[in-house]
């Protein structure tokens, strides 16, 4: 009976030691969570913005490039912030490369004391010849 009374509150106090470090641990895992989404959508804008890019006209490669991509993440609800996107010709005018480089949001893990990583992701592609249009 002596021993149950020695005990008796260990197990708030190991409550309020644990607790901080699991909520820790639930946030780095939302953390990573978005942190690998945001990579996976920004990879798919890549590869649908490249795709979309080397099916039209030359003049209209850019435009139609970054269009495409910003569609893709916003269709994807990817919490992007400033995406910065390129698209670039290479290989001689062959392909077409579509890079895209943005910021995951933070938003209620400010208790990790992270900044999430720039997100990027390029996609190349071969510039369809037969779609029609100028060179």
């Amino acid at each position: 009976m002596k021993r149950l009374l020695r005990d008796h509150g260990s197990v708030s106090v190991e409550m309020v030691v644990l607790t901080p470090l699991l909520v820790v641990l639930t946030l780095f895992g939302v953390f990573a969570g978005r942190v690998t989404e945001g990579l996976t959508s920004v990879r798919h804008a890549a590869d649908q913005g490249a795709r979309a890019a080397s099916k039209v006209a030359v003049a209209r490669m850019e435009m139609v490039g970054r269009e495409a991509a910003l569609e893709d993440l916003r269709s994807h609800d990817v919490a992007c912030t400033t995406p910065r996107i390129s698209v670039t010709r290479g290989d001689g005018g062959r392909t077409v490369t579509v890079g895209i480089e943005c910021f995951s949001s933070n938003d209620g893990l400010g208790l990790l004391g992270v900044s999430s990583p720039p997100t990027r992701a390029s996609s190349t592609e071969v510039i369809d010849f037969y779609r029609g249009g100028d060179e």
